[in-house]
């Protein structure tokens, strides 16, 4: 019995020992990345801010008297040229106060000339010329004023540009002082923001700006600074910029909201492709690559420079290699092959 069961361990023991040799090492694929340098370049901080775009020309078009609207000639939409009609109107006092306006001009003026003759000649005194001279100047400023009223019943564009905000119909009574339409020129947008004054001495009139338009899907256009106010505002205490836009493809339109973003100060900084910075539990990080391998190294973001944006860490120095494509399933410590010529 003793002997049986030495004789079944021995066997269990070479079994055993059979299969150790027969397990294969199984060595684990490098995985192909691409790989980009390390660079050192100039970068620039950013003030982001926002706002709401508007044209740099731009009407609105008041009736001064009250009035009814006779004919809309134009439609939202339409591009006008200055001084085409848009809309006509009827006012019965209107046209009644310059009817009598216009009277009163010729009458005062015929007096005038007549009067300013028997002066010459001295024949009246110089009192009765004083009169019928100070009448007709004041019948005159009468009758521009009655006429101005009387010539906005036929409301023509005071700018080339596209008709907004018409919105009426025959037969509309429109009162006194209220707009009745508008026309923007759409060719230059603008933009007024606040800007700090910590940083106000690194703008420059003709300064780049980019803005990303939210109602265009976040699209980017490039701007620069106009104007920069030097008088900062009471309540905000920033100081007031403008930002022109040449607005060629004309997609902006007045109104749109978006964020803008202005270029500060500019520094040397250590840069990388912003793909090869990816988030881990909320912290940023590259893989840097050292003897083959992808070595985690956390960094801080800074300034964003498409396609680049700056990294700072201690671990990173210019001509450092990190992985720019290639990040999915890729582990720290893992063997890699790099599959591209250095970036």
């Amino acid at each position: 019995m003793k002997k049986g069961l030495f004789i079944l361990t021995a066997a269990a023991i070479l079994m055993t020992a059979c299969g150790k040799k027969e397990e294969a090492v199984v060595e684990k694929p490098k995985k192909p990345v691409v790989a980009s340098q390390v660079k050192k370049e100039q970068v620039s901080d950013i003030y982001t801010t926002d706002g709401t775009i508007v044209p740099q020309e731009k009407v609105n078009h008041t009736l001064d008297t009250q009035g009814t609207v006779s004919t809309v000639l134009k439609k939202n939409g339409d591009f006008v040229k200055k001084g085409e009609v848009i809309v006509k109107f009827t006012d019965a006092k209107a046209e009644s106060n310059y009817d009598a306006a216009k009277a009163n001009l010729q009458s005062t003026k015929n007096n005038f000339e007549k009067f300013n003759k028997l002066y010459e000649k001295q024949m009246i005194s110089q009192l009765e010329f004083l009169n019928y001279r100070d009448a007709y100047t004041n019948a005159l400023a009468d009758y521009t004023a009655k006429k101005s009223n009387y010539d906005k019943l036929t409301r023509k564009s005071e700018l080339t540009g596209l008709v907004g905000n018409l919105n009426l119909k025959s037969g509309n009574v429109v009162e006194a002082n209220s707009t009745v339409f508008t026309v923007v020129d759409e060719n230059i947008m603008e933009i007024t923001v606040d800007f700090p004054g910590y940083w106000l001495s690194t703008l420059n009139e003709g300064s780049p700006v980019t803005l990303m338009v939210s109602d265009l899907g976040g699209k980017e256009f490039d701007g620069k600074i106009k104007s920069i106010n030097p008088i900062a505002d009471a309540e905000t205490k920033k100081f007031p910029v403008k930002i022109s836009i040449d607005n060629k493809t004309k997609e902006l339109k007045d109104g749109m909201y978006t964020k803008v973003i202005i270029p500060t100060e500019k520094r040397e900084g250590l840069i990388v492709p912003q793909q090869a910075v990816f988030i881990r539990d909320l912290l940023s990080y590259v893989y840097k690559i050292e003897d083959g391998k992808a070595k985690r190294v956390e960094v801080t973001t800074g300034a964003t420079i498409k396609p680049n944006i700056e990294v700072i860490s201690e671990e990173l120095k210019p001509g450092d290699l990190v992985v720019s494509d290639g990040i999915f399933g890729l582990a720290d410590g893992d063997e890699i092959t790099i599959n591209n010529e250095t970036k």
